[in-house]
C-alpha cells in the first residue's frame, strides 16, 4: 500500500517544482505523439504537472481550448480517489504520474470514462530497466552496509501487462513504445538531484523509516561505476503509451466474409 502522506510530502518539496530537466525530455516524446494528430482538441486534462514544455506546446497548437491540471502539489489531487468526469475531455496527457497508484487498471478505467468519443490519451511511464545502473549500485551499497537490500524503487508494470490493460479497458489503437535517453554527469550529486525529482524513490508503507546519512551516499558514489570519460552515465528507459476512445468515425476492421476482394487478387 502507498504511504499517501509520505508521497504528498515528497512531491511538495521545492525540488520538484524547479527541476524540469528530465521531465521535459519526456514531454518532447509526448509532443511528438501529438504533432502527428490533426485534431483541434478543445478540452484538455493534464494528470501530473511535470515540466512546462508540454503546456507551452498546447498553447501554441490549439485554439480556444480549456486546460485543467490535477496534481498533488497543485490541488492535493489523489489519483486513487479521482472520480473521473464522464466524457469531459478530448485529450488527456500524463507525464510520469500514473504509476503513483495502488491500482493502475482502475486509473485506466477512469481515463476512458473521462474521454469524450474520439478522445486521445497519451502518457509516459517508467520501465523496469529505468535507471538500472543506479539500482545495481544501491543494492551493492545496501549489501556492503547492511548485509541485505532495502526496497528503494517501486514495482513497475511489465510491457505485456500495460498492452493487455489498454485493450481490456477498450482503448482503440493502443500503442506502447519503449524509449531510451542516455545522460552523463560530471558530479554524482547532480545525478542524484535530477533523479530525486522523478518521484521514483520507494513510497510504500513498508519503506525504510530512517533516512540515509552522508556515509551511505559516499559509499553509493564509489559503487557507481564511471564510464570511459570518467563521468557518471545513466540511462532512463520509459514507455510512451497511447490510445483512443471509440468513435463511429474511426476505421474498423472488416468481419470475416465482409471483404470485397480476396488476397490472391493483389498477389
Amino acid at each position: 500500500m502507498i504511504n499517501k502522506k509520505y508521497l504528498k510530502n515528497l512531491r511538495s518539496k521545492e525540488i520538484y517544482t524547479k527541476n524540469d530537466f528530465i521531465f521535459n525530455l519526456y514531454n518532447e516524446r509526448i509532443i511528438d505523439s501529438l504533432e502527428i494528430i490533426n485534431l483541434d482538441f478543445k478540452k484538455i486534462l493534464i494528470l501530473g504537472d511535470h515540466g512546462t514544455k508540454v503546456r507551452e506546446y498546447i498553447k501554441k497548437k490549439y485554439k480556444n481550448f480549456s486546460l485543467k491540471i490535477y496534481d498533488l502539489k497543485k490541488n492535493d489531487f489523489d489519483l486513487d480517489e479521482w472520480k473521473g468526469e464522464t466524457e469531459e475531455y478530448d485529450l488527456i496527457i500524463s507525464n510520469f504520474f500514473l504509476f503513483l497508484t495502488d491500482n493502475f487498471e482502475n486509473i485506466l478505467k477512469k481515463i476512458i470514462i473521462a474521454l469524450s468519443p474520439n478522445g486521445f490519451f497519451v502518457s509516459t511511464l517508467p520501465s523496469k530497466e529505468n535507471f538500472n545502473s543506479l539500482k545495481l549500485a544501491m543494492i551493492k551499497t545496501d549489501l556492503d552496509l547492511y548485509g541485505g537490500a532495502y526496497n528503494r524503487f517501486n514495482q513497475i508494470l511489465e510491457l505485456t501487462n500495460i498492452i493487455n490493460l489498454l485493450k481490456k479497458n477498450n482503448f482503440k489503437i493502443p500503442l506502447v513504445n519503449l524509449e531510451n535517453i542516455s545522460l552523463e554527469y560530471y558530479k554524482f550529486n547532480k545525478l542524484l538531484h535530477d533523479i530525486r525529482s522523478m518521484n521514483l524513490s520507494y513510497y510504500h508503507k513498508n519503506k525504510k523509516q530512517i533516512f540515509e546519512k552522508s556515509l551511505y551516499f559516499k559509499k553509493l558514489e564509489k559503487n557507481f561505476k564511471k564510464n570511459s570519460n570518467n563521468n557518471f552515465s545513466i540511462s532512463t528507459n520509459f514507455y510512451i503509451i497511447s490510445g483512443w476512445k471509440d468513435h463511429k468515425s474511426q476505421q474498423k476492421p472488416l468481419k470475416p466474409g465482409e471483404a470485397k476482394n480476396k488476397l490472391k487478387d493483389f498477389l
